[in-house]
Protein backbone atom coordinates (compact mmCIF):
# COMPACT_ATOMS: atom_id res chain seq x y z
CA UNK A 1 0.00 0.00 0.00
CA UNK A 2 2.85 2.37 0.80
CA UNK A 3 4.62 1.83 -2.52
CA UNK A 4 1.64 1.12 -4.78
CA UNK A 5 -1.45 2.72 -3.16
CA UNK A 6 -3.38 2.93 -6.45
CA UNK A 7 -3.52 -0.90 -6.63
CA UNK A 8 -2.99 -2.27 -3.11
CA UNK A 9 -3.88 -5.86 -4.13
CA UNK A 10 -0.92 -6.12 -6.51
CA UNK A 11 2.84 -5.69 -6.15
CA UNK A 12 5.03 -4.13 -8.81
CA UNK A 13 8.44 -5.55 -9.81
CA UNK A 14 10.51 -2.85 -8.16
CA UNK A 15 8.48 -3.07 -4.96
CA UNK A 16 8.95 -6.83 -4.79
CA UNK A 17 12.70 -6.44 -5.32
CA UNK A 18 12.98 -3.82 -2.57
CA UNK A 19 10.96 -5.86 -0.09
CA UNK A 20 13.12 -8.95 -0.55
CA UNK A 21 16.50 -7.27 -0.91
CA UNK A 22 16.10 -4.48 1.64
CA UNK A 23 13.07 -4.69 3.91
CA UNK A 24 13.52 -8.33 4.99
CA UNK A 25 17.04 -7.51 6.16
CA UNK A 26 18.47 -10.85 5.11
CA UNK A 27 22.13 -11.61 5.74
CA UNK A 28 24.55 -10.72 2.98
CA UNK A 29 25.20 -13.69 0.76
CA UNK A 30 21.64 -14.93 1.21
CA UNK A 31 19.92 -12.12 -0.70
CA UNK A 32 18.88 -13.28 -4.19
CA UNK A 33 20.25 -11.33 -7.11
CA UNK A 34 18.06 -8.52 -8.46
CA UNK A 35 17.83 -10.17 -11.87
CA UNK A 36 16.60 -13.40 -10.28
CA UNK A 37 13.95 -11.52 -8.35
CA UNK A 38 12.76 -9.73 -11.46
CA UNK A 39 12.49 -13.02 -13.37
CA UNK A 40 10.62 -14.56 -10.44
CA UNK A 41 8.16 -11.65 -10.37
CA UNK A 42 7.54 -11.87 -14.11
CA UNK A 43 7.05 -15.63 -13.98
CA UNK A 44 4.56 -15.54 -11.13
CA UNK A 45 2.65 -12.62 -12.67
CA UNK A 46 2.32 -14.33 -16.05
CA UNK A 47 1.03 -17.51 -14.43
CA UNK A 48 -1.67 -15.65 -12.46
CA UNK A 49 -5.11 -15.36 -14.16
CA UNK A 50 -5.09 -11.57 -13.65
CA UNK A 51 -1.54 -11.29 -14.99
CA UNK A 52 -0.61 -9.41 -11.85
CA UNK A 53 1.63 -10.19 -8.89
CA UNK A 54 -0.99 -10.97 -6.25
CA UNK A 55 -0.75 -12.26 -2.69
CA UNK A 56 -0.50 -15.92 -3.77
CA UNK A 57 2.37 -14.96 -6.09
CA UNK A 58 4.20 -13.37 -3.18
CA UNK A 59 3.67 -16.47 -1.02
CA UNK A 60 4.99 -18.72 -3.80
CA UNK A 61 8.02 -16.48 -4.26
CA UNK A 62 8.85 -16.44 -0.55
CA UNK A 63 8.60 -20.24 -0.52
CA UNK A 64 10.97 -20.49 -3.50
CA UNK A 65 13.49 -18.15 -1.90
CA UNK A 66 13.32 -19.99 1.46
CA UNK A 67 13.82 -23.41 -0.13
CA UNK A 68 16.29 -22.47 -2.85
CA UNK A 69 19.10 -24.04 -0.86
CA UNK A 70 18.15 -27.60 0.08
CA UNK A 71 18.50 -28.73 3.70
CA UNK A 72 19.45 -32.19 4.84
CA UNK A 73 17.73 -31.78 8.21
CA UNK A 74 14.53 -29.86 7.36
CA UNK A 75 11.68 -30.34 4.98
CA UNK A 76 10.83 -27.54 2.52
CA UNK A 77 7.84 -26.57 4.64
CA UNK A 78 10.02 -26.30 7.75
CA UNK A 79 12.53 -24.21 5.83
CA UNK A 80 9.75 -21.86 4.73
CA UNK A 81 8.45 -21.55 8.31
CA UNK A 82 11.92 -20.71 9.62
CA UNK A 83 12.42 -18.12 6.88
CA UNK A 84 9.07 -16.46 7.58
CA UNK A 85 9.65 -16.38 11.37
CA UNK A 86 13.16 -14.98 10.97
CA UNK A 87 12.67 -12.44 8.20
CA UNK A 88 9.03 -11.87 7.26
CA UNK A 89 7.34 -11.78 10.66
CA UNK A 90 9.43 -8.87 12.04
CA UNK A 91 8.54 -6.84 8.96
CA UNK A 92 4.84 -7.69 9.29
CA UNK A 93 4.90 -6.54 12.92
CA UNK A 94 5.78 -3.03 11.80
CA UNK A 95 2.34 -2.59 10.30
CA UNK A 96 -0.47 -3.51 12.63
CA UNK A 97 -4.12 -2.87 11.85
CA UNK A 98 -5.43 -0.39 14.39
CA UNK A 99 -8.46 -1.65 16.29
CA UNK A 100 -11.07 1.11 16.24
CA UNK A 101 -13.98 -0.82 17.75
CA UNK A 102 -14.20 1.65 20.65
CA UNK A 103 -14.19 4.61 18.28
CA UNK A 104 -16.95 3.02 16.21
CA UNK A 105 -19.07 2.66 19.33
CA UNK A 106 -18.52 6.32 20.13
CA UNK A 107 -19.99 7.41 16.79
CA UNK A 108 -22.91 4.97 16.66
CA UNK A 109 -25.36 7.86 17.02
CA UNK A 110 -23.71 9.64 14.11
CA UNK A 111 -23.92 6.44 12.07
CA UNK A 112 -27.68 6.17 12.62
CA UNK A 113 -28.10 9.82 11.60
CA UNK A 114 -26.00 9.73 8.43
CA UNK A 115 -26.63 6.13 7.30
CA UNK A 116 -29.68 6.84 5.05
CA UNK A 117 -27.87 9.62 3.17
CA UNK A 118 -24.60 7.74 2.88
CA UNK A 119 -26.37 4.60 1.65
CA UNK A 120 -27.61 6.54 -1.37
CA UNK A 121 -24.06 7.70 -2.06
CA UNK A 122 -22.76 4.16 -1.51
CA UNK A 123 -25.28 2.70 -3.96
CA UNK A 124 -24.25 5.21 -6.63
CA UNK A 125 -20.62 4.06 -6.55
CA UNK A 126 -21.10 0.37 -5.64
CA UNK A 127 -21.62 -2.45 -8.14
CA UNK A 128 -23.14 -5.92 -8.36
CA UNK A 129 -21.19 -8.43 -6.21
CA UNK A 130 -19.25 -10.92 -8.33
CA UNK A 131 -19.73 -14.68 -8.13
CA UNK A 132 -16.27 -14.86 -6.55
CA UNK A 133 -17.40 -12.58 -3.71
CA UNK A 134 -20.62 -14.52 -3.16
CA UNK A 135 -19.40 -18.10 -3.58
CA UNK A 136 -15.80 -18.04 -2.36
CA UNK A 137 -15.70 -15.11 0.04
CA UNK A 138 -19.29 -15.74 1.25
CA UNK A 139 -20.06 -12.03 1.33
CA UNK A 140 -22.74 -9.56 0.25
CA UNK A 141 -25.83 -11.52 1.16
CA UNK A 142 -29.09 -9.89 -0.02
CA UNK A 143 -30.36 -7.17 2.31
CA UNK A 144 -33.44 -4.96 2.34
CA UNK A 145 -31.74 -1.59 2.83
CA UNK A 146 -29.25 -1.83 -0.07
CA UNK A 147 -30.07 -2.59 -3.69
CA UNK A 148 -28.82 -6.05 -4.72
CA UNK A 149 -27.25 -4.49 -7.82
CA UNK A 150 -25.15 -2.07 -5.75
CA UNK A 151 -23.83 -3.93 -2.72
CA UNK A 152 -20.08 -4.07 -3.35
CA UNK A 153 -17.85 -0.99 -3.34
CA UNK A 154 -14.57 -1.90 -5.03
CA UNK A 155 -11.34 -0.01 -4.53
CA UNK A 156 -11.49 2.12 -7.71
CA UNK A 157 -15.04 3.20 -6.93
CA UNK A 158 -14.07 3.88 -3.33
CA UNK A 159 -11.29 6.21 -4.53
CA UNK A 160 -13.81 7.96 -6.81
CA UNK A 161 -16.08 8.56 -3.81
CA UNK A 162 -13.11 9.93 -1.85
CA UNK A 163 -12.40 12.35 -4.67
CA UNK A 164 -16.00 13.56 -4.63
CA UNK A 165 -15.84 13.98 -0.85
CA UNK A 166 -12.63 16.05 -1.07
CA UNK A 167 -10.62 13.41 0.81
CA UNK A 168 -8.28 12.56 -2.05
CA UNK A 169 -5.10 14.60 -2.48
CA UNK A 170 -5.16 13.82 -6.19
CA UNK A 171 -8.09 16.13 -7.02
CA UNK A 172 -5.87 19.20 -7.04
CA UNK A 173 -7.65 21.01 -4.24
CA UNK A 174 -5.64 23.52 -2.26
CA UNK A 175 -7.08 22.33 1.01
CA UNK A 176 -5.80 19.54 3.19
CA UNK A 177 -6.48 16.02 1.93
CA UNK A 178 -5.35 12.46 2.57
CA UNK A 179 -2.55 10.73 0.71
CA UNK A 180 -3.28 7.77 -1.59
CA UNK A 181 -1.52 5.41 0.84
CA UNK A 182 -3.71 6.65 3.74
CA UNK A 183 -6.87 6.04 1.69
CA UNK A 184 -5.65 2.59 0.65
CA UNK A 185 -4.83 1.71 4.26
CA UNK A 186 -8.31 2.74 5.39
CA UNK A 187 -9.84 0.51 2.70
CA UNK A 188 -7.71 -2.60 3.43
CA UNK A 189 -7.96 -2.22 7.21
CA UNK A 190 -11.77 -1.90 7.10
CA UNK A 191 -12.68 -4.77 4.76
CA UNK A 192 -13.20 -8.07 6.53
CA UNK A 193 -11.25 -10.13 3.99
CA UNK A 194 -7.64 -11.20 4.48
CA UNK A 195 -5.00 -13.43 2.92
CA UNK A 196 -6.43 -13.73 -0.56
CA UNK A 197 -5.64 -12.40 -4.01
CA UNK A 198 -8.74 -10.22 -4.26
CA UNK A 199 -10.60 -8.74 -1.31
CA UNK A 200 -13.59 -7.70 -3.44
CA UNK A 201 -15.67 -4.72 -2.41
CA UNK A 202 -16.72 -3.06 0.83
CA UNK A 203 -20.10 -3.58 2.43
CA UNK A 204 -21.91 -0.42 3.55
CA UNK A 205 -20.83 -0.93 7.18
CA UNK A 206 -17.22 -1.33 6.06
CA UNK A 207 -17.56 1.83 3.99
CA UNK A 208 -18.65 3.65 7.15
CA UNK A 209 -15.60 2.26 8.94
CA UNK A 210 -13.32 3.63 6.21
CA UNK A 211 -14.84 7.09 6.73
CA UNK A 212 -14.18 6.86 10.46
CA UNK A 213 -10.58 5.72 9.82
CA UNK A 214 -10.10 8.56 7.33
CA UNK A 215 -11.45 11.01 9.92
CA UNK A 216 -9.02 9.79 12.57
CA UNK A 217 -6.13 10.23 10.14
CA UNK A 218 -7.43 13.53 8.79
CA UNK A 219 -7.80 15.13 12.24
CA UNK A 220 -4.80 13.36 13.79
CA UNK A 221 -2.87 16.58 14.39
CA UNK A 222 -5.85 18.69 15.40
CA UNK A 223 -5.71 19.91 18.99
CA UNK A 224 -9.22 21.33 18.75
CA UNK A 225 -10.98 18.03 18.02
CA UNK A 226 -9.98 15.60 20.76
CA UNK A 227 -12.86 13.09 20.58
CA UNK A 228 -13.73 10.65 17.82
CA UNK A 229 -17.16 12.25 17.50
CA UNK A 230 -15.59 15.67 16.98
CA UNK A 231 -13.02 14.32 14.52
CA UNK A 232 -15.64 12.55 12.40
CA UNK A 233 -18.06 15.48 12.50
CA UNK A 234 -15.46 17.99 11.34
CA UNK A 235 -14.17 15.66 8.66
CA UNK A 236 -17.76 15.49 7.38
CA UNK A 237 -17.73 19.29 7.30
CA UNK A 238 -14.66 19.09 5.06
CA UNK A 239 -16.30 16.43 2.89
CA UNK A 240 -19.45 18.51 2.37
CA UNK A 241 -17.40 21.42 1.07
CA UNK A 242 -16.68 19.81 -2.31
CA UNK A 243 -20.14 18.46 -3.10
CA UNK A 244 -21.50 21.66 -4.65
CA UNK A 245 -19.16 21.35 -7.64
CA UNK A 246 -18.14 17.67 -7.56
CA UNK A 247 -21.60 16.14 -7.87
CA UNK A 248 -22.70 18.05 -11.02
CA UNK A 249 -19.31 17.35 -12.59
CA UNK A 250 -19.57 13.65 -11.80
CA UNK A 251 -23.10 13.34 -13.15
CA UNK A 252 -22.14 15.20 -16.31
CA UNK A 253 -19.34 12.71 -16.93
CA UNK A 254 -21.72 9.85 -16.34
CA UNK A 255 -24.35 11.16 -18.74
CA UNK A 256 -21.76 11.74 -21.48
CA UNK A 257 -20.53 8.19 -21.07
CA UNK A 258 -24.01 6.70 -21.28
CA UNK A 259 -25.10 8.76 -24.27
CA UNK A 260 -21.96 8.64 -26.42
CA UNK A 261 -19.81 5.87 -25.06
CA UNK A 262 -16.81 8.11 -25.64
CA UNK A 263 -15.68 8.82 -22.09
CA UNK A 264 -14.79 6.21 -19.53
CA UNK A 265 -16.55 8.11 -16.77
CA UNK A 266 -18.38 6.58 -13.87
CA UNK A 267 -22.03 5.75 -14.27
CA UNK A 268 -22.73 4.05 -10.97
CA UNK A 269 -22.09 0.39 -11.49
CA UNK A 270 -22.91 0.37 -15.17
CA UNK A 271 -26.47 1.56 -14.58
CA UNK A 272 -28.16 4.47 -16.28
CA UNK A 273 -26.62 7.65 -14.91
CA UNK A 274 -29.97 9.45 -14.89
CA UNK A 275 -31.52 7.04 -12.40
CA UNK A 276 -28.37 6.62 -10.36
CA UNK A 277 -27.80 10.36 -10.43
CA UNK A 278 -31.01 10.88 -8.49
CA UNK A 279 -29.61 8.62 -5.76
CA UNK A 280 -26.38 10.62 -5.60
CA UNK A 281 -28.10 13.98 -5.65
CA UNK A 282 -30.53 12.99 -2.91
CA UNK A 283 -27.81 11.38 -0.80
CA UNK A 284 -25.34 14.26 -1.04
CA UNK A 285 -28.05 16.86 -0.51
CA UNK A 286 -29.19 15.10 2.65
CA UNK A 287 -25.56 14.67 3.74
CA UNK A 288 -24.97 18.40 3.36
CA UNK A 289 -28.14 19.21 5.27
CA UNK A 290 -27.12 16.98 8.17
CA UNK A 291 -23.68 18.59 8.24
CA UNK A 292 -25.35 22.01 8.54
CA UNK A 293 -27.40 20.70 11.46
CA UNK A 294 -24.19 19.54 13.13
CA UNK A 295 -22.77 23.03 12.76
CA UNK A 296 -25.91 24.61 14.15
CA UNK A 297 -25.83 22.36 17.19
CA UNK A 298 -22.18 23.18 17.76
CA UNK A 299 -22.69 26.93 17.56
CA UNK A 300 -25.75 26.81 19.82
CA UNK A 301 -28.96 28.14 18.33
CA UNK A 302 -30.12 29.81 21.52
CA UNK A 303 -26.94 31.84 21.85
CA UNK A 304 -26.90 32.70 18.16
CA UNK A 305 -30.51 33.87 17.97
CA UNK A 306 -29.69 37.03 19.95
CA UNK A 307 -26.10 37.50 18.89
CA UNK A 308 -26.48 39.77 15.86
CA UNK A 309 -26.74 42.96 17.91
CA UNK A 310 -24.64 41.93 20.90
CA UNK A 311 -21.59 43.79 22.27
CA UNK A 312 -19.05 43.75 19.45
CA UNK A 313 -21.28 44.89 16.58
CA UNK A 314 -23.08 47.37 18.87
CA UNK A 315 -20.10 49.64 18.35
CA UNK A 316 -21.02 51.93 15.45
CA UNK A 317 -17.36 52.36 14.53
CA UNK A 318 -16.77 48.61 14.31
CA UNK A 319 -19.97 47.91 12.40
CA UNK A 320 -19.09 50.70 9.95
CA UNK A 321 -15.71 49.09 9.26
CA UNK A 322 -17.19 45.61 8.93
CA UNK A 323 -19.63 47.08 6.37
CA UNK A 324 -16.67 48.58 4.50
CA UNK A 325 -14.96 45.15 4.44
CA UNK A 326 -18.14 43.55 3.10
CA UNK A 327 -18.56 46.23 0.41
CA UNK A 328 -14.90 46.30 -0.67
CA UNK A 329 -14.78 42.53 -1.14
CA UNK A 330 -18.01 42.41 -3.11
CA UNK A 331 -17.67 45.44 -5.38
CA UNK A 332 -14.15 44.30 -6.23
CA UNK A 333 -14.80 40.63 -6.85
CA UNK A 334 -18.54 40.32 -7.47
CA UNK A 335 -19.82 43.76 -8.50
CA UNK A 336 -22.84 42.52 -10.44
CA UNK A 337 -24.32 41.14 -7.20
CA UNK A 338 -22.44 43.14 -4.58
CA UNK A 339 -25.11 42.82 -1.86
CA UNK A 340 -24.29 39.12 -1.36
CA UNK A 341 -20.90 37.54 -0.70
CA UNK A 342 -19.87 34.33 -2.46
CA UNK A 343 -17.71 31.61 -0.89
CA UNK A 344 -14.69 32.77 -2.84
CA UNK A 345 -14.80 36.29 -1.38
CA UNK A 346 -15.11 35.02 2.20
CA UNK A 347 -12.14 32.71 1.63
CA UNK A 348 -10.11 35.59 0.18
CA UNK A 349 -10.74 37.71 3.27
CA UNK A 350 -9.48 34.95 5.57
CA UNK A 351 -6.60 34.12 3.24
CA UNK A 352 -5.47 37.76 3.26
CA UNK A 353 -4.52 37.32 6.92
CA UNK A 354 -1.37 35.23 6.57
CA UNK A 355 -1.13 34.37 10.27
CA UNK A 356 -4.78 33.37 10.59
CA UNK A 357 -4.75 29.58 10.55
CA UNK A 358 -8.05 28.32 9.24
CA UNK A 359 -8.76 25.68 6.62
CA UNK A 360 -10.40 26.83 3.41
CA UNK A 361 -12.90 23.98 3.72
CA UNK A 362 -14.04 25.29 7.13
CA UNK A 363 -14.57 28.78 5.70
CA UNK A 364 -16.59 27.37 2.79
CA UNK A 365 -18.85 25.38 5.10
CA UNK A 366 -19.33 28.40 7.39
CA UNK A 367 -20.47 30.32 4.31
CA UNK A 368 -22.83 27.52 3.37
CA UNK A 369 -24.25 27.35 6.88
CA UNK A 370 -24.85 31.09 7.26
CA UNK A 371 -26.19 31.54 3.73
CA UNK A 372 -28.52 28.59 4.41
CA UNK A 373 -30.12 30.57 7.26
CA UNK A 374 -31.02 33.37 4.89
CA UNK A 375 -34.43 32.86 3.19
CA UNK A 376 -32.77 33.93 -0.08
CA UNK A 377 -29.90 31.44 0.40
CA UNK A 378 -27.38 34.28 0.13
CA UNK A 379 -24.66 35.55 2.46
CA UNK A 380 -25.87 39.11 2.96
CA UNK A 381 -24.45 41.61 5.43
CA UNK A 382 -26.10 40.31 8.61
CA UNK A 383 -25.14 36.76 7.61
CA UNK A 384 -21.59 38.01 7.01
CA UNK A 385 -21.47 39.27 10.60
CA UNK A 386 -22.53 35.85 11.84
CA UNK A 387 -19.99 34.19 9.55
CA UNK A 388 -17.27 36.28 11.19
CA UNK A 389 -18.41 34.97 14.57
CA UNK A 390 -18.10 31.38 13.36
CA UNK A 391 -14.69 32.10 11.83
CA UNK A 392 -13.51 33.70 15.07
CA UNK A 393 -14.67 30.72 17.10
CA UNK A 394 -12.77 28.29 14.88
CA UNK A 395 -9.67 30.45 14.57
CA UNK A 396 -9.40 31.19 18.31
CA UNK A 397 -10.92 28.25 20.21
CA UNK A 398 -9.23 29.18 23.49
CA UNK A 399 -10.69 32.70 23.44
CA UNK A 400 -14.06 31.32 22.36
CA UNK A 401 -14.23 29.25 25.55
CA UNK A 402 -14.47 32.52 27.47
CA UNK A 403 -17.10 33.80 25.04
CA UNK A 404 -17.59 34.06 21.30
CA UNK A 405 -17.52 37.86 21.55
CA UNK A 406 -13.97 37.78 22.86
CA UNK A 407 -12.83 35.67 19.92
CA UNK A 408 -14.72 37.95 17.51
CA UNK A 409 -13.14 41.04 19.02
CA UNK A 410 -9.71 39.49 18.57
CA UNK A 411 -10.43 38.62 14.93
CA UNK A 412 -11.63 42.13 14.16
CA UNK A 413 -9.28 44.33 16.16
CA UNK A 414 -6.09 42.26 15.81
CA UNK A 415 -6.59 41.19 12.20
CA UNK A 416 -9.31 42.43 9.85
CA UNK A 417 -9.79 46.03 11.01
CA UNK A 418 -6.05 46.65 11.05
CA UNK A 419 -5.78 45.82 7.36
CA UNK A 420 -6.59 48.97 5.39
CA UNK A 421 -6.48 46.99 2.14
CA UNK A 422 -9.72 45.26 3.17
CA UNK A 423 -11.67 48.49 3.73
CA UNK A 424 -13.81 50.22 1.12
CA UNK A 425 -13.14 53.94 0.86
CA UNK A 426 -16.09 55.99 -0.36
CA UNK A 427 -15.39 58.54 -3.08
CA UNK A 428 -15.02 61.94 -1.49
CA UNK A 429 -16.99 64.82 -2.95
CA UNK A 430 -16.20 68.20 -1.46
CA UNK A 431 -18.95 70.63 -0.54
CA UNK A 432 -17.79 72.97 -3.30
CA UNK A 433 -17.95 70.15 -5.87
CA UNK A 434 -21.40 69.15 -4.69
CA UNK A 435 -22.75 72.71 -4.99
CA UNK A 436 -21.21 73.14 -8.46
CA UNK A 437 -22.50 69.75 -9.65
CA UNK A 438 -26.06 70.15 -8.38
CA UNK A 439 -26.26 73.68 -9.69
CA UNK A 440 -25.50 72.27 -13.15
CA UNK A 441 -27.63 69.11 -12.97
CA UNK A 442 -30.67 71.06 -11.75
CA UNK A 443 -31.01 72.39 -15.30
CA UNK A 444 -31.70 68.81 -16.42
CA UNK A 445 -34.15 67.91 -13.63
CA UNK A 446 -37.21 67.59 -15.86
CA UNK A 447 -35.45 65.29 -18.32
CA UNK A 448 -33.73 63.26 -15.61
CA UNK A 449 -36.99 62.79 -13.67
CA UNK A 450 -38.58 61.24 -16.74
CA UNK A 451 -35.59 58.98 -17.30
CA UNK A 452 -35.53 58.07 -13.59
CA UNK A 453 -39.26 57.29 -13.62
CA UNK A 454 -38.87 54.99 -16.61
CA UNK A 455 -36.23 52.80 -14.98
CA UNK A 456 -37.27 53.07 -11.33
CA UNK A 457 -39.84 50.79 -9.69
CA UNK A 458 -42.33 50.88 -6.86
CA UNK A 459 -40.99 51.11 -3.32
CA UNK A 460 -41.14 47.89 -1.33
CA UNK A 461 -42.74 47.39 2.07
CA UNK A 462 -39.26 46.89 3.49
CA UNK A 463 -38.11 50.28 2.16
CA UNK A 464 -41.21 51.96 3.53
CA UNK A 465 -41.52 50.29 6.95
CA UNK A 466 -37.99 49.18 7.88
CA UNK A 467 -35.78 51.74 6.14
CA UNK A 468 -38.28 54.59 6.32
CA UNK A 469 -37.45 55.71 2.79
CA UNK A 470 -39.35 56.96 -0.26
CA UNK A 471 -42.14 58.33 1.94
CA UNK A 472 -42.59 61.84 0.56
CA UNK A 473 -42.85 62.01 -3.22
CA UNK A 474 -40.95 64.57 -5.22
CA UNK A 475 -42.64 66.65 -7.87
CA UNK A 476 -42.76 64.69 -11.12
CA UNK A 477 -42.12 61.27 -9.50
CA UNK A 478 -45.02 59.06 -8.43
CA UNK A 479 -45.13 56.25 -5.90
CA UNK A 480 -45.00 53.62 -8.62
CA UNK A 481 -41.58 54.81 -9.84
CA UNK A 482 -39.75 56.27 -6.86
CA UNK A 483 -37.06 53.65 -6.12
CA UNK A 484 -34.20 52.85 -8.51
CA UNK A 485 -32.82 49.47 -7.39
CA UNK A 486 -29.36 48.23 -8.35
CA UNK A 487 -30.73 46.16 -11.23
CA UNK A 488 -32.68 49.20 -12.47
CA UNK A 489 -29.56 51.33 -12.32
CA UNK A 490 -27.63 48.73 -14.33
CA UNK A 491 -30.31 48.90 -17.03
CA UNK A 492 -30.01 52.67 -17.08
CA UNK A 493 -26.20 52.47 -17.21
CA UNK A 494 -26.36 50.20 -20.22
CA UNK A 495 -28.81 52.49 -21.98
CA UNK A 496 -26.71 55.57 -21.21
CA UNK A 497 -23.45 53.89 -22.24
CA UNK A 498 -22.03 54.17 -18.73
CA UNK A 499 -21.51 50.43 -18.44
CA UNK A 500 -18.61 48.68 -20.15
CA UNK A 501 -20.85 45.66 -20.49
CA UNK A 502 -22.74 47.23 -23.44
CA UNK A 503 -20.14 46.12 -25.97
CA UNK A 504 -19.59 49.67 -27.24
CA UNK A 505 -16.21 50.83 -28.42
CA UNK A 506 -16.54 54.06 -26.43
CA UNK A 507 -14.98 54.49 -23.04
CA UNK A 508 -17.24 53.31 -20.23
CA UNK A 509 -17.09 52.40 -16.56
CA UNK A 510 -16.55 48.97 -15.05
CA UNK A 511 -19.13 47.24 -12.89
CA UNK A 512 -16.84 47.77 -9.91
CA UNK A 513 -16.86 51.53 -10.51
CA UNK A 514 -20.63 51.61 -11.04
CA UNK A 515 -21.37 49.55 -7.93
CA UNK A 516 -19.03 51.76 -5.87
CA UNK A 517 -20.79 54.89 -7.11
CA UNK A 518 -24.18 53.34 -6.26
CA UNK A 519 -23.14 52.26 -2.73
CA UNK A 520 -21.40 55.57 -1.97
CA UNK A 521 -24.45 57.58 -3.03
CA UNK A 522 -27.31 55.70 -1.36
CA UNK A 523 -27.95 56.81 2.20
CA UNK A 524 -28.41 53.26 3.58
CA UNK A 525 -25.85 50.93 5.15
CA UNK A 526 -25.39 48.00 7.58
CA UNK A 527 -28.42 46.12 6.19
CA UNK A 528 -29.00 43.13 3.94
CA UNK A 529 -30.96 45.09 1.33
CA UNK A 530 -30.26 48.79 0.79
CA UNK A 531 -33.25 49.14 -1.50
CA UNK A 532 -33.28 51.75 -4.26
CA UNK A 533 -31.98 55.24 -4.93
CA UNK A 534 -34.07 58.33 -4.48
CA UNK A 535 -34.00 60.86 -7.32
CA UNK A 536 -31.48 63.07 -5.47
CA UNK A 537 -29.25 60.06 -4.80
CA UNK A 538 -29.51 59.14 -8.46
CA UNK A 539 -28.09 62.56 -9.37
CA UNK A 540 -25.21 62.02 -6.93
CA UNK A 541 -24.44 58.70 -8.62
CA UNK A 542 -24.11 60.60 -11.89
CA UNK A 543 -21.74 63.05 -10.23
CA UNK A 544 -19.58 60.21 -8.96
CA UNK A 545 -19.62 58.53 -12.37
CA UNK A 546 -18.44 61.78 -13.92
CA UNK A 547 -15.52 61.87 -11.48
CA UNK A 548 -14.66 58.28 -12.39
CA UNK A 549 -14.49 58.85 -16.15
CA UNK A 550 -10.88 59.23 -17.35
CA UNK A 551 -11.14 62.88 -18.39
CA UNK A 552 -8.44 65.48 -17.93
CA UNK A 553 -7.32 65.75 -14.31
CA UNK A 554 -7.70 69.52 -14.49
CA UNK A 555 -11.37 69.32 -15.52
CA UNK A 556 -13.82 70.77 -13.03
CA UNK A 557 -16.80 68.68 -11.95
CA UNK A 558 -19.05 70.76 -14.26
CA UNK A 559 -16.84 70.09 -17.30
CA UNK A 560 -16.75 66.39 -16.42
CA UNK A 561 -20.55 66.29 -16.25
CA UNK A 562 -20.85 68.10 -19.58
CA UNK A 563 -18.55 65.57 -21.25
CA UNK A 564 -20.35 62.62 -19.67
CA UNK A 565 -23.81 63.92 -20.64
CA UNK A 566 -22.62 64.27 -24.24
CA UNK A 567 -21.28 60.73 -24.04
CA UNK A 568 -24.70 59.56 -22.81
CA UNK A 569 -26.60 61.44 -25.53
CA UNK A 570 -24.62 59.75 -28.26
CA UNK A 571 -25.85 56.38 -26.99
CA UNK A 572 -29.46 57.44 -26.36
CA UNK A 573 -30.02 57.88 -30.12
CA UNK A 574 -29.72 54.13 -30.68
CA UNK A 575 -30.41 52.56 -27.28
CA UNK A 576 -33.75 54.24 -26.55
CA UNK A 577 -35.52 53.09 -29.75
CA UNK A 578 -34.14 49.61 -29.16
CA UNK A 579 -35.48 49.54 -25.61
CA UNK A 580 -38.90 50.81 -26.68
CA UNK A 581 -39.14 48.19 -29.44
CA UNK A 582 -38.15 45.46 -27.01
CA UNK A 583 -40.64 46.84 -24.56
CA UNK A 584 -43.51 46.73 -27.07
CA UNK A 585 -42.70 43.14 -27.87
CA UNK A 586 -42.72 42.29 -24.18
CA UNK A 587 -46.01 44.11 -23.60
CA UNK A 588 -47.58 42.17 -26.44
CA UNK A 589 -46.50 38.98 -24.77
CA UNK A 590 -47.49 40.04 -21.29
CA UNK A 591 -43.89 40.60 -20.23
CA UNK A 592 -42.33 43.15 -17.90
CA UNK A 593 -41.25 46.62 -18.97
CA UNK A 594 -39.68 49.37 -16.92
CA UNK A 595 -41.33 49.48 -13.51
CA UNK A 596 -43.93 46.94 -14.60
CA UNK A 597 -45.61 49.63 -16.71
CA UNK A 598 -46.49 49.72 -20.37
CA UNK A 599 -43.87 51.46 -22.49
CA UNK A 600 -46.35 54.22 -23.27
Amino acid sequence: MKRNPTDPESMRTRDFVEVISKDLQMLKGKIPMRADLEVMHKSESSNHPDKKFKFSCFVNSVFKIATKKKSSTKTPDEQAVDFIVKYVKPLAAKRKVKDISEQLKEVEGLFRTFAPALKNVFMFFATLPSSYEKEQLKRHEPREDVNAMTQSLHFDSYIASCSMFNLSASIGAGVKALSPSALASAFIDSIQVKECDSVGGLTFEEFWETLVRCSLIFQRESAEHDTTLSKVAHTFVHMANNLETAVPRLLKLGNITESTGVMAGMTSGGRDASSAGALLQHGTHEFGRLVLELLREEEGEKARSTSVHETTFDSAAIEEKVWRIFIKSNVTNNPRDWSAMRKRELVLIVRSQKTLRLMEADVNVIHQAEAGRNPNRRLEFKNFQEALRSIAKRAFPKDAKEGVEKALEKLLKDYLLKDDELLHNAMEITQAEKIEALDFTDHFNTAFKRIFSFFATQRTEMEKNELGRHLAQEDGINVQTCSMKWADFLNFSSTANLSSGTGTALTALSLTQLSSAFVDSINVSYVNDVGGLTFEEFKMVLVRCAKLFPYEASDTIRIRLEKMFLHMCNQFQTSVPRILNDGNERVGKGGQTAGGRATS
